[in-house]
């Protein structure tokens, strides 16, 4: 897991990737924060709410979510049952690839999870 979140925050336009429960608790790579606990169950508790809202307005679920800050750029994906967050840099960089390379590492941690039982 540590290896696949490496080469996401290896692309330039990248500050932090974590991967996180469903239940909060994260499960690999680290913030520049202090507070990572906090901010890994309120990752948690975004995805689920952003993921109920989408089911009700429009009977669907949502597949990647972007929040736009004024300094940066958080996407989260699913990826079984984690949440695979990625924090950029608002510098105008390649988005598409950082979310092509999202993709890329969900499939492989699915998988890698899916392994391990």
């Amino acid at each position: 897991m540590e290896t696949i979140l490496q080469r996401l925050t290896d692309l330039d336009e990248v500050y932090n990737a974590i991967l996180v429960a469903k239940e909060g608790l994260i499960v690999a790579g680290t913030l520049h924060s202090e507070d990572e606990e906090v901010i890994g169950a309120m990752s948690a508790a975004a995805f689920g709410s952003i993921t109920h809202f989408t089911g009700q307005v429009s009977n669907s679920i949502a597949k990647h979510i972007i929040i736009e800050t004024e300094r940066n750029t958080i996407q989260m994906e699913e990826a079984g049952d984690l949440i695979l967050i990625v924090i950029t840099q608002r510098s105008g960089g390649n988005m598409g690839r950082v979310r092509t390379e999202m993709k890329k590492a969900c499939r492989q941690l699915t998988e890698l999870v899916a392994s391990s039982f």
